[in-house]
């Protein structure tokens, strides 16, 4: 094959092809899960509902809207985020207009002086992290164009841009512009204005000289954008999104309403046992636990910011001494210290399997072999997690 044919075959590659990894999925780390992201906001119904969810290629539409609700990273396509913000280090303005791939006038807006940037999905693709970007680069107004949305085939998808936006807020308040995203449900007057795509924005020889004294802002976007990196066990995109954003942004004037968003920090009581099962389920790797050289004692470690509020260590924890809180402030998901120690102590080995498990007094046997012990051949099982099951499994009958 020559370069020349390779060059057309990579080019003719759909980048936009949204791929579905079933081990990825939060379902492949908890049996008991009952995410719906994916499925619940698919316009055309191509996730077909499971443990793990099914994706029918052939009725996807590329919308893009399942990448930043999936909460874990498994869905994978090219989204329209890293080209916007590139776009975005060529606006002069300190307001902007987002304009949809399907909006059927993007060359019209609200004000004759404004500046359109056209994607070429969904603007429910991009999620609230996209948004924390635009400002971080010094955007104060984003327009999000949603008058077109009803006659759209994606209609239902209109909620999911004016949440994204509400999120979007809800961060920025802290910064005092709680009302820096807005969505345009109606443009009474529409009026001619540029309207640039994202992929492809204009670029003069006077853009070129300014690009020069700019290069610092060119820099954030491609850092931003650097820190959403597809590998195993991590935050979803729009999560990583939101930390890099935040991240590049000042300290903030006040605190930030964390409700609703995800975030959760966490407390381990003294029944920890150090079974390290809540750090191998953990689906981002916001538990780790370390032991050190000779295995004689342990640390729990906790990083916030990945933390998705999903449950698992919780459901999973055979004693129940994990407990999440799903409202925690502002300085406990981005305080000085990113990763906490939320559990330690000295570790020894059971009497009958020796395993290592945490030394208190009077205890021999690792909760497993104790209960064997009283149980010969009975099955121990997190109450949590049969609870969960056994909800799961009334569900499905009904």
């Amino acid at each position: 094959m020559s370069l020349f044919d390779a060059a057309e075959r990579f080019a003719a590659i759909d980048r936009s092809k949204v791929i579905l990894d079933s081990k990825g999925c939060l379902h492949a780390h908890d049996q008991s899960s009952n995410c719906t992201a994916c499925v619940d906001i698919c316009p055309v119904r191509a996730f077909t509902p499971g443990t793990p969810p099914v994706l029918n290629d052939q009725s996807c539409q590329s919308c893009l809207a399942c990448l930043p609700v999936c909460p874990v990273g498994a869905i994978h396509a090219d989204d329209d985020v890293s080209s916007l913000l590139n776009c975005a280090t060529h606006v002069e303005d300190k307001a902007v207009e987002l304009v949809c791939g399907l909006h059927p006038q993007p060359g019209s807006g609200a004000q004759p002086e404004g500046l359109a940037i056209r994607i070429q999905a969904c603007l429910a693709g991009l999620g609230a992290g996209a948004y924390l970007s635009l400002a971080a680069l010094g955007l104060e107004h984003i327009s999000l164009r949603t008058d077109a949305c009803q006659a759209c085939k994606w209609a239902s998808l209109e909620g999911q841009v004016e949440q994204q936006a509400r999120q979007a807020n809800q961060f920025l308040a802290g910064w005092n512009h709680a009302d820096a995203v807005v969505c345009l449900s109606k443009v009474v007057q529409p009026v001619e204005r540029p309207v640039w795509d994202a992929k492809n924005p204009p670029l003069s020889r006077r853009d070129l000289f300014r690009m020069l004294g700019r290069q610092g802002q060119v820099a954030m976007a491609r850092a931003m954008e650097n820190g959403v990196r597809v590998s195993e066990r991590q935050p979803g995109r729009d999560r990583l999104r939101i930390l890099s954003a935040l991240a590049h942004l000042p300290e903030a004037a006040s605190p930030v309403n964390l409700d609703g968003l995800g975030f959760a920090s966490m407390q381990v009581s003294e029944d920890c046992t150090a079974c390290g099962v809540c750090s191998k389920a953990c689906p981002t790797q916001a538990i780790r636990l370390e032991k050190n050289a000779d295995d004689s004692s342990f640390s729990l470690l906790f990083t916030a910011q990945k933390c998705i509020a999903c449950d698992i260590c919780a459901i999973l924890c055979m004693p129940d001494a994990i407990h999440l809180e799903k409202a925690p402030s502002f300085d406990q998901i981005f305080g000085a210290d990113e990763t906490l120690v939320v559990a330690s102590g000295a570790l020894v080995h059971c009497d009958k399997c020796k395993i290592l498990m945490t030394a208190q007094p009077g205890v021999r046997f690792c909760t497993l072999c104790e209960h064997r012990r009283s149980h010969p051949f009975g099955s121990i099982m997190p109450a949590k997690l049969k609870a969960q099951l056994k909800n799961a499994k009334k569900e499905s009958k009904s």
